[in-house]
C-alpha cells in the first residue's frame, strides 16, 4: 500500500507540473530536478521498509525507465541516499541502510538509547582505567 502511495505522489508530482506550468518556473526550479528529488526520496522510503528491491519495482514506482535505472541507484548510493550494491544478475538492489526521510519519536528514542548505552560504557571504562585494569603501552607498543 506504501509503494502504491509512492507511485501516486510522483504521478500526483507530474500531474501539478502539467497542470501549474507558470508557476513552477516562477520558482526557476526545472521539472526534471524536482522529479529527481521526488524520486530519491521515494527510494529513500522504499529502502527504509526492506533489505532488497527488485528492478522492475523501482522502474514501476519510480516511473523510470529501465536504461534510467541504474545509473538512478547509483547516484542515490553515491550521494549517501542509500547504501547498498545493484546486483544486476538478479535484477535487485540489496540495502544495508538509508537515511530517514521523516525523523520522529523512534528515531529520537534510537538515539538517545544509544548515547546513554555509550555514556555507561564510558563511565565503566574511566572506572577501570581509574582501578589501573588497562595498561597502555608507551611509544607505540
Amino acid at each position: 500500500k506504501q509503494w502504491y502511495q509512492r507511485r501516486v505522489a510522483i504521478t500526483a508530482g507530474i500531474e501539478f507540473y502539467n497542470n501549474n506550468l507558470d508557476f513552477v518556473e516562477k520558482l526557476a526550479v526545472t521539472h526534471e530536478e524536482n522529479l529527481r528529488k521526488m524520486r530519491l526520496l521515494t527510494l529513500a522510503s522504499m529502502a527504509q521498509d526492506c533489505s532488497e528491491i527488485e528492478f522492475s519495482q523501482l522502474v514501476e514506482k519510480l516511473n523510470l525507465a529501465t536504461e534510467e535505472l541504474e545509473p538512478f541507484v547509483i547516484e542515490a548510493i553515491g550521494s549517501g541516499l542509500i547504501k547498498g550494491k545493484i546486483n544486476e544478475p538478479e535484477g535487485k538492489i540489496s540495502i544495508s541502510s538509508t537515511i530517514n526521510r521523516t525523523f520522529k519519536e523512534p528515531q529520537w528514542s534510537f538515539i538517545m538509547n544509544k548515547l546513554e548505552m555509550w555514556q555507561k560504557n564510558l563511565v565503566i571504562i574511566q572506572e577501570s582505567m581509574r582501578k589501573g585494569h588497562f595498561s597502555v603501552p608507551i611509544g607505540g607498543g
